[in-house]
């Protein structure tokens, strides 16, 4: 899939994602199952933070610098990218902690504006991955080194891997 496909494709799930926020409460994006796990709008609030905060500044470090070039993602990495083409349907767990625990929205409208700055800056990154001139990579937790086009892919395939997340908590609230 070439990074126009990329591009359509992450278009289609963040819309899901823009769609869907208009049937919730702001009573029911708070509303957890648990103390352990994430309420609807800790979910759009990770997708949002995980695409401004951590995976277009992957993007920009990978073209900023040939650093890295010669280094390959992992096992999970290359399952991921060549074999599944999309992220495992796996739980990833990680414990509680203010770095990684999302927080509660503040409101409908600082989530549909984050999806809008997701939306935008995405597409925006497309025409900088394109003209870039290096090619680095930078170390993605799970899955090892990875360029730009792979962060890229990244941002479509993990808002699409939270759409299970996400249907879990509809049946939760009972949508």
């Amino acid at each position: 899939m070439n990074n126009e496909q990329t591009l359509r494709k992450f278009e289609e799930v963040i819309t899901i994602w823009e769609n869907e926020l208009d049937n919730y409460t702001m009573q029911e994006l708070l509303k957890k199952p648990s103390d352990e796990k994430w309420s609807m709008g800790q979910l759009y609030n990770h997708l949002i933070s995980a695409t401004l905060s951590f995976h277009l500044k992957q993007i920009e470090a990978c073209i900023a610098s040939d650093e890295n070039k010669n280094k390959k993602k992992n096992f999970k990495g290359f399952i991921t990218y060549h074999i599944l083409g999309k992220m495992p349907p796996i739980k990833i767990k990680v414990p509680p902690s203010d770095a990684y625990t999302p927080k509660q929205p503040e409101s409908k409208d600082a989530i549909a504006e984050g999806l809008k700055k997701c939306r935008e800056r995405t597409k925006n990154a497309l025409a900088t991955i394109q003209n870039a001139t290096a090619s680095g990579k930078t170390a993605h937790p799970g899955l090892a080194f990875l360029n730009a086009e792979e962060w890229y892919k990244l941002i479509e395939m993990h808002f699409r891997h939270h759409l299970r997340q996400k249907k879990e908590l509809d049946m939760f609230l009972q949508k």
